[in-house]
C-alpha cells in the first residue's frame, strides 16, 4: 500500500509540474500559436498569396539574363503582398540619411499588418530622434511600439535565412555593405548598387535558386530616388548573393528580427 502511495505522489507531482512549464510556454506565445492557426485556415489567404507570388515569379522568370541572376530558375520561395509596403529611407524626414533602422521597421510593419499606422518617423521620433543609427534594442523597442510580433534568432549559415523565409516569414537583419560587392550594371539587380559600405539594416522578404547559386531578395531603404528603367526603385526586389550577404551579416551582427504575418 505504501509503495502504490509513493507512485501515485510522484506522478501527480510530474503532472504539476508538466502543466507548469507549459503554461509558461503558452503564456509566452500566444500570439504565433493563434497566428498559425489562422494560416493554417484561411483558404482565402493562402489563394491571394499563391497569386501574388506567382506573377512576381513570372516577373522574374522574364528577366533572370536581363538582371544578372543567371540562366535557369529552379525554385522561388518569396513573402510577397497585394499592396504596396516598400519604403524608401530618403523620404523619412530630417534624419533620413540614418533612418535605414526605422524605415527597415516601418516596412516591417506594413507587411505584417496592412492597417498599421507605423511609419520611420513615427519610429525615429520615438527612439533617437535627435539623430545617429540606430541599435538592436531601437528595432525591437519601434517593433513593440508598433505591437509588431516578433523573435530575434541567431544566424549561423544560409539556410537559418531559407527557414525563415520558408515558414511564411520576412527578416529585418544589420550587416556590413562592404561585404557585397558593388554593381554599376544599371540593368542588373544583383548586389549593391551604391556606394555606401558601412553598417545597414534591410528586409530579407525572398530567396531563389538559380543555376548553381542561392540569391535572397531583399527591400533594401537606402535607394534615394534610384530607379530601374521602368522606373522601379533600385532598393525594392534587389537580390543578394547569399553567400556574400552571409558574409556581410557574419562580420558585423549575426542575428534575424523575425517578423511574423498579422491575420485579421
Amino acid at each position: 500500500m505504501k509503495k502504490n502511495w509513493t507512485r501515485f505522489a510522484l506522478l501527480l507531482t510530474a503532472i504539476l509540474l508538466l502543466g507548469f512549464f507549459t503554461g509558461c510556454s503558452t503564456v509566452d506565445t500566444p500570439t504565433a500559436t493563434t497566428e498559425t492557426v489562422l494560416i493554417a485556415d484561411s483558404t482565402a489567404e493562402t489563394e491571394i498569396a499563391d497569386e501574388i507570388n506567382k506573377v512576381h515569379l513570372d516577373k522574374i522568370k522574364a528577366s533572370l539574363s536581363k538582371w544578372g541572376l543567371g540562366q535557369n530558375l529552379i525554385s522561388y520561395v518569396g513573402n510577397n503582398r497585394n499592396y504596396e509596403w516598400y519604403i524608401d529611407q530618403a523620404h523619412t524626414g530630417l534624419h533620413s540619411d540614418a533612418n535605414c533602422g526605422p524605415a527597415s521597421v516601418a516596412m516591417a510593419a506594413r507587411w505584417a499588418n496592412q492597417d498599421t499606422t507605423a511609419t520611420a518617423e513615427v519610429a525615429r521620433d520615438a527612439y533617437r530622434s535627435s539623430g545617429g543609427w540606430w541599435y538592436s534594442d531601437d528595432i525591437n523597442n519601434a517593433l513593440d511600439l508598433f505591437n509588431i510580433d516578433y523573435e530575434v534568432i541567431q544566424i549561423d549559415d544560409l539556410y537559418d535565412l531559407r527557414a525563415i523565409i520558408d515558414s511564411g516569414s520576412i527578416a529585418i537583419i544589420n550587416n556590413s555593405m562592404g561585404y557585397i560587392p558593388e554593381n554599376t550594371d544599371e540593368a542588373a539587380r544583383v548586389n549593391r548598387f551604391y556606394s555606401f559600405d558601412s553598417g545597414h539594416y534591410l528586409i530579407i522578404k525572398g530567396y531563389l535558386l538559380v543555376d548553381n547559386y542561392t540569391y535572397f531578395e531583399v527591400y533594401d531603404p537606402n535607394n534615394w530616388d534610384f530607379t530601374y528603367s521602368d522606373e522601379t526603385p533600385k532598393g525594392k526586389d534587389r537580390y543578394y548573393e547569399a553567400t556574400v550577404l552571409m558574409n556581410s551579416i557574419e562580420n558585423w551582427y549575426p542575428y534575424a528580427v523575425v517578423i511574423k504575418s498579422v491575420i485579421e
